[in-house]
């Protein structure tokens, strides 16, 4: 890089990323304790080369157009929902997200969450923080066992694959939906002993279901009123993914009239308003989207992150760009010499 590179992150970085990226880089941040706004976004950002956002900020149409000099967004997060990815290939600007680093983590809380609704656990200690409980008996708070139970896993990417080794070690049966190939397949069965099957055998076959789908045009409402009335008997749903996947209205209705027995949520249609009829409900666990929040994973995104900007800035493309149909325009743009 020959110059420095004008940076806007949306948010704090850690302390090492952020040195980091200030050595190369005219970087800017915002560091109030509350998400910026639209209309701050877009005021901080008429002069920047480079926003480091997270899921939480919109990049729409508007706010890319409100930077004339915008070549590379950094998306602190795998899935990239909120970047209009149309307008980014139309104005040349490189997206780059953080892929791999927050599997583990991730499926780790979508397992605490299966196994908080399976026993019970926030119901159990709400009841005796109410000082509710009397004393022991054999039908106090019964919960599901989860071994020898069936879990389906509504897309066996990464951190669904995470998921069903967690599962496996409980002595669970495995089921799951992708877009093959035969190779994965065939590995998934002989690790996991899983079984790719069709989402309305997922839905009926089911003890437990775990979403982990990206959210797009085909996944939105993938899991809708239909769905969620042919799931079994005491069935438990949990979503870690994209709050948007399951149709929230539906979802309420199926836990208010007992076809779901429980469900474990960290992701909602409108984040981060969450409806009152949800809140209301004991059979519901509810996280405030914390899916790759531990310190570790948190760090290891926002280096990744980072290192792909630098990556793309010294004209090398980085590994986890997610429209790399537009590195040719993003490199052209570079050498027309426009300040970065």
């Amino acid at each position: 890089m020959d110059q420095l590179v004008k940076v806007f992150a949306t948010g704090p970085l850690p302390k090492q990323v952020r040195e980091k990226l200030a050595r190369f880089s005219d970087l800017k941040s915002w560091e109030e304790p509350t998400e910026i706004t639209q209309e701050h976004l877009i005021e901080q950002i008429k002069d920047r080369s480079a926003v480091v956002c997270l899921l939480g900020d919109k990049m729409s149409a508007e706010v890319m157009d409100a930077a004339p000099e915008l070549k590379l967004i950094a998306n602190v997060a795998v899935g990239f929902d909120n970047i209009d990815l149309a307008h980014a290939k139309k104005r040349g600007i490189l997206v780059v997200n953080t892929p791999g680093v927050l599997d583990n983590a991730t499926a780790d809380l979508a397992f605490g969450l299966l196994l908080a609704c399976a026993r019970r656990i926030v119901e159990a200690d709400q009841y005796v923080r109410n000082h509710e409980w009397t004393g022991w008996r054999t039908n106090l708070l019964l919960g599901s066992d989860l071994h020898g139970k069936t879990l389906g896993i509504v897309g066996m990417g990464r951190i669904g694959e995470a998921v069903g080794r967690r599962a496996l070690g409980f002595g669970m049966k495995i089921i799951y939906t992708r877009k093959g190939n035969e190779e994965k397949d065939h590995r998934l069965t002989r690790e996991l002993a899983a079984r790719r099957v069709s989402l309305p055998e997922l839905i009926s076959n089911s003890d437990f279901i775990s979403i982990h789908s990206p959210l797009n045009h085909e996944t939105r409402h993938l899991i809708g009123k239909v769905e969620l009335s042919r799931v079994k008997k005491n069935c438990i749903l949990i979503n870690t993914a994209r709050g948007a996947v399951v149709d929230q209205k539906a979802l309420i209705a199926a836990l208010q009239d007992g076809k779901l027995a429980a469900a474990g949520l960290d992701v909602f249609e409108d984040e981060p308003n969450v409806p009152d009829e949800l809140i209301a409900l004991k059979n519901v666990v509810i996280v405030p989207h914390i899916g790759s929040a531990t310190s570790e994973t948190r760090a290891a995104m926002a280096q990744l992150a980072v290192e792909g900007l630098l990556s793309a800035f010294s004209e090398r493309l980085p590994e986890n760009t997610v429209n790399k149909e537009v590195w040719p325009l993003f490199v052209e743009r570079l050498k027309v010499g426009s300040s970065r």
